[in-house]
């Protein structure tokens, strides 16, 4: 491991230098997916989706292509940018939205390792097209369950998109700013001990709490279920266990509750749903893993438009995460970077196969983050997080 990815302290810098850049794409494809040979020793074929709205995305999309070269891999790339899904959305007709995509579903069926690099660039790209959007939701859900079967190496590498953070609501620099420096401390020390904490506090245990001043009062049980770390890796054990993906920027650890033990309610002060807008103060009330009612102070609407919009157990519990990256800062809406902010944790719901080690099939999987500054985490009857911090 090179001298840059052992060091723990990093100045707050809003650009990525060229060295750091270069060895960031050499340790994601050859650390990270671990991109090499098939079992019968022919190369395998690496997906690369990349966001075209920024040129420094583009340009590091390239070189992990570059990169895949290097290890005879071949190669897709995928241009994304949701100004044109909006124009896709627009003009193609309903019966053909409706189809599950047979290019797509190819590329589900043969590839070796997905990987995607970028934002959303337009938060709210399915504004005025929650129809026509909700018609392609069991083929989203048929790719991602198809990738999951076949245990796909997958990684998400967040890329400051300017468009995305003003829809986000943060000034492009400070985006750049929190994203870079959220990447640089996926590789710390800071980081790793953070990990071992909270997964030795969750792992082997049944119970979880989850308390706040705000009202919140929520439980569930993890009882069997695998605890896992998101470090920068998937290493030859975790494919074995089939935790084939990852993200950087990297810092959580997270674990699938048993899909019908949830109880209770959740406070968030804001929730982004991608390509729905945002949530102030949403209320969740959970019986038997499903969310039963909810209620908010502004978006109320935009929820029950998503859930609306997907299929599968798009309203069951799928998640609990517990933020480690002391780097992550919130952006408002890039939950890449959100959900691994140091003193939170996040619920999610929807889709939990693959990775997760759950059975929940849907075509989404929406992560709610709450700060903890004002609340506490309890397992199995002993205070592991107390104001965000660990309980030590």
């Amino acid at each position: 491991m090179s001298v840059w990815l052992q060091r723990s302290k990093w100045l707050p810098l809003s650009e990525l230098s060229r060295s750091e850049v270069e060895q960031i794409s050499h340790f994601l494809v050859a650390e990270s997916v671990r991109v090499g040979k098939r079992s019968d020793g022919s190369a395998e074929s690496v997906v690369i989706r990349y966001n075209t709205t920024d040129q420094s995305c583009v340009d590091f999309a390239l070189m992990v292509e570059e990169e895949c070269w290097k290890r005879g891999a071949h190669t897709l790339m995928r241009p994304v940018c949701y100004a044109r899904e909006r124009i896709k959305l627009s003009n193609k007709p309903e019966d053909s939205l409706a189809e599950v995509e047979p290019l797509l579903l190819r590329i589900a069926e043969t590839a070796d390792v997905d990987i995607y690099i970028g934002e959303c660039d337009d938060p709210n790209f399915t504004a005025g097209l929650v129809d026509r959007w909700k018609l392609g939701a069991p083929s989203r859900q048929k790719y991602r369950e198809t990738m999951d079967d076949r245990n796909v190496r997958w990684a998400y590498v967040g890329w400051p998109i300017p468009s995305a953070a003003l829809g986000y609501g943060v000034a492009p620099e400070e985006f750049r700013r929190i994203l870079f420096n959220s990447i640089r401390q996926s590789f710390s020390k800071d980081l790793n001990s953070y990990l071992e904490y909270y997964g030795d506090a969750l792992r082997g245990k049944e119970k979880v709490r989850i308390i706040a001043k705000d009202g919140t009062d929520l439980s569930f049980t993890i009882k069997g279920r695998p605890v896992l770390l998101d470090d920068p890796t998937i290493s030859v054990e975790d494919v074995a266990r089939g935790d084939v993906g990852l993200n950087i920027p990297c810092g959580e650890v997270f674990v699938a509750p048993l899909e019908t033990t949830a109880n209770g309610t959740i406070m968030f002060d804001e929730v982004a749903l991608p390509g729905f807008g945002k949530i102030t103060n949403l209320r969740l009330k959970f019986a038997e893993g499903r969310v039963v009612e909810a209620s908010a102070d502004d978006g109320a609407d935009r929820f029950n438009k998503f859930l609306d919009a997907n299929s599968g157990d798009k309203d069951r519990i799928a998640e609990l995460g517990v933020g480690c990256n002391p780097g992550a800062k919130y952006t408002g809406g890039s939950i890449i970077v959100d959900e691994k902010i140091y003193g939170t944790i996040h619920i999610a719901i929807g889709s939990n196969t693959g990775s997760y080690h759950g059975v929940n099939r849907a075509s989404s999987h929406l992560d709610m983050i709450k700060s903890m500054k004002q609340g506490e985490l309890h397992v199995d009857g002993k205070l592991v997080m107390k104001n965000g911090l660990p309980a030590r």
